[in-house]
């Protein structure tokens, strides 16, 4: 019984990582047709409503299912069946009344958020904006009563639910998308810009339909689960109303706290970009195209390497928190140096592509180069997000909970001044700096936390150093290769769509090649540290296997 409830709770962890893969992949592609179909200003219209609509539903949802799965979870071990009603039906209760006024919150406040996001035109900025807020205000309705039936089924072991459901509600997010942006698109050919703003609502209600099919799939799950344990609750419950909501706010409210840091950087960014360049002299349309590009196109690539960093830090954290457990600091030490070394293996070749080819990248995803310098700008920003995603599950691994919550609030403080010291002078290039400095001061302070409660004596520069290396490499074969790549062709291709793509393509094959070759003759990775690697793993393994100098290294 053990070992089958062992390997369908393994099955199910297979499941739900494969789905939160899945998930922000396709939160990533769905940009590339949505900024074609809208442009940039109604990216920046989508931006600056998802914004708020993520903050809020953080509030509502944030450490429930996780609060609900550990205490559910508890209670089943006793057998208080009695007590996992009562905790499911004050979790039920108390998030269906929290959702009401928080979409009343955005529906009706959606006029005033519009006002401030450009104080100097603000009758123009809520004219356009208003409406993309209210449309996904509806999803929060739905979203709090799936976060209590994820936690719900989560507390069963029953894992496999809630991982279908989170792909199924951003496949139908991302198909809704796209289909509502569209046909919107076709009803206000003759309005560019109230096509963009309608195409952005469009885009914005696609979270409600997501839900809503999240929300049946979970219904189905969970109504055999209750009607299995109903008939074994001999007893009432243990614990009264008052008491099941006091323990469930305890384990979710630093959760909670912690989701909040993200949502909140990007509120600020949300109230200070746009301000800020108006009062620099942009106009509205300018400010928000600008807002647009940084926010849904060159952040979004900057963030690629995060999935990768994701799926390696969940993978490390339950190894290093049995190592810790152990008191073993040497292989904590060691996996704490691989699972750098991963990071950094994925993520400096996408800084090296956005920092080199930007131009190419940006006509070929995006069908213009207006956003080619932003692109660069923010590059560096993807090895110091994922440093920090990576760190906090270390930190997490040996036990230090709320270091990495703190140090990403500083961070966020540290973007909030610099956006105001650095917009109105730089530009839009003076927010991706913003953001830049804010994770590396996070991701900065993480590490230090992680060499001082891990008890390590690691050298940082000496882990990254083969990698900088192997990547220099690639930055020249790959500035050489678009250079020739684009001269050679330049009169032979005569779309500039196909000439840039013919460019791209080159530039990253040779660049790829180099990199993959320089990066395990300098031991920048192991091949046992690439077997971890999602996707292509095995693969760059038996490559290293093969063409790897046997030698020792230190750490």
């Amino acid at each position: 019984m053990n070992s089958t409830r062992n390997s369908n709770l393994t099955r199910g962890a297979s499941i739900m990582v494969i789905s939160v893969t899945l998930t922000k992949i396709l939160g990533l592609i769905y940009i590339i047709p949505l900024s074609r179909l809208i442009g940039d200003t109604g990216m920046g219209i989508y931006s600056n409503a998802y914004n708020l609509y993520i903050i809020l539903s953080t509030l509502s949802t944030a450490g429930f299912p996780t609060a609900m799965g550990k205490l559910i979870s508890e209670r089943l071990a006793l057998k208080k069946f009695g007590d996992v009603e009562q905790i499911y039906r004050v979790t039920m209760t108390i998030l269906s009344l929290l959702s009401i006024p928080l979409a009343a919150l955005m529906w009706f406040g959606a006029p005033i958020y519009s006002h401030l996001i450009a104080l100097k035109d603000p009758n123009e900025s809520a004219s356009y904006l208003t409406w993309s807020v209210r449309a996904v205000a509806p999803s929060l309705l739905v979203v709090p009563i799936i976060s209590g039936l994820r936690g719900y089924l989560i507390g069963f072991q029953r894992l496999e639910a809630p991982a279908y459901s989170q792909a199924l509600e951003q496949i139908v997010r991302v198909v809704a998308i796209v289909a509502g942006a569209a046909m919107v698109i076709q009803w206000n050919k003759h309005d560019p810009l109230t096509g963009a703003a309608s195409g952005a609502a469009a885009a914005t209600f696609a979270a409600f339909l997501g839900a809503l099919a999240a929300l049946v799939l979970l219904l189905f799950a969970v109504a055999p689960v209750r009607r299995e344990a109903k008939p074994s609750r001999a007893d009432g419950s243990t614990i009264s109303s008052r008491t099941a909501l006091k323990t469930l706010y305890h384990i979710a409210l630093p959760i909670s706290i912690g989701s909040l840091v993200l949502p909140i950087a990007g509120i600020i960014d949300s109230l200070t970009v746009q301000n800020l360049l108006m009062f620099k002299g942009l106009s509205f349309k300018e400010a928000i195209s600008q807002y647009g590009i940084l926010s849904q196109q060159a952040m979004k690539l900057a963030q690629l390497p995060m999935a990768f960093a994701m799926a390696i830090g969940s993978s490390i954290l339950p190894a290093m928190a049995h190592a810790n457990a152990l008191r073993d600091h040497a292989t904590v030490e060691e996996q704490v140096a691989g699972t750098i070394r991963s990071m950094f293996f994925m993520t400096f070749p996408v800084v090296a592509a956005l920092l080199i080819v930007p131009v190419p990248i940006d006509r070929v995803l995006f069908r213009t180069t207006d956003g080619s310098g932003i692109i660069a700008g923010v590059a560096l920003m993807g090895v110091f997000s994922s440093l920090e995603l990576v760190s906090t599950y270390m930190l997490q691994g040996i036990g230090n909970m709320y270091r990495p919550v703190r140090n990403m609030f500083i961070g966020v403080f540290i973007k909030l001044i610099l956006n105001l010291l650095f917009i109105l002078p730089f530009g839009i290039l003076g927010a991706a700096f913003a953001t830049t400095v804010g994770y590396l001061v996070s991701s900065t302070l993480n590490i230090l936390a992680v060499k001082k409660y891990g008890r390590m004596k690691l050298s940082f520069w000496r882990i990254a150093s083969p990698s900088l290396i192997a990547t220099g490499f690639l930055c020249v074969s790959m500035a050489i290769t678009n250079w020739l790549a684009f001269h050679a062709a330049v009169h032979l291709i005569a779309s500039d769509f196909w000439l840039r793509t013919w460019q791209l393509t080159a530039a990253l094959l040779v660049g790829a090649v180099v990199y993959v070759i320089a990066s395990i003759r300098l031991h920048a990775v192991s091949a046992n540290e690439l077997r971890r690697l999602p996707a292509i793993g095995r693969r760059f393994a038996r490559l290293a296997e093969r063409i790897q100098p046997r030698q020792s290294r230190t750490v």
